[in-house]
């Protein structure tokens, strides 16, 4: 009874003929169903040539030595040094070129937050072991600190002392035969 009833009541509907769309409304209809797949998928491949293009640029330095003081280095005082390092250096990742990073820590600073954090930049690089060498303004308060100095420390221009880093037998940095050899040199250099 009800399928009669319904051929019945819909007896004369026709079905809607599809409407043929144009080349800008196709265009539309598929952006509005897609847009968000077509904006994260371009996301994606920007983070993704983002972090290829930090990879492949990104410059390893050989050598790093660590400014420990209460101002910073003059910019030529500091380019000084890495050109310094790197004319006595050696390559020691093999691209062909001897790079020197100069990383300065403050220790005393006006505003108590930047002290903080040039501290826990420091205590970074001493866990890392990332710089063999050390310019420091008072030796003596950063061994008292820290405890990673060798003995032999030079006086440079300028008040500071140059200092080689100590490593503890269970934590060595690598390439440490390097970094012995570039401080004989420096030694032969200052004498």
């Amino acid at each position: 009874m009800a399928s009669e009833y319904l051929k019945w009541k819909y007896r004369d509907v026709q079905p809607e003929k599809p409407v043929e769309l144009t080349k800008k409304q196709r265009r539309q209809n598929w952006w509005h169903y897609h847009k968000w797949h077509v904006l994260i998928g371009a996301a994606v491949v920007l983070i993704g040539l983002d972090w290829a293009w930090n990879v492949l640029t990104r410059v390893t330095p050989d050598y790093q030595i660590a400014y420990v003081g209460s101002v910073p280095l003059a910019e030529g005082d500091g380019a000084g040094w890495e050109t310094r390092l790197a004319a006595l250096g050696t390559d020691r990742n093999g691209d062909g070129k001897v790079v020197v990073r100069l990383n300065q820590y403050l220790t005393s600073h006006e505003d108590a937050m930047v002290a903080a954090a040039a501290n826990v930049k420091l205590l970074a690089d001493l866990d890392g072991r990332e710089s063999c060498f050390f310019l420091l303004e008072d030796p003596e308060k950063f061994q008292a600190d820290y405890e990673v100095l060798e003995e032999d420390r030079v006086p440079v221009e300028g008040g500071l002392y140059l200092a080689r880093r100590v490593f503890r037998e269970d934590r060595t940095a690598e390439h440490m035969d390097e970094c012995g050899a570039l401080w004989a040199r420096l030694l032969k250099e200052a004498a």
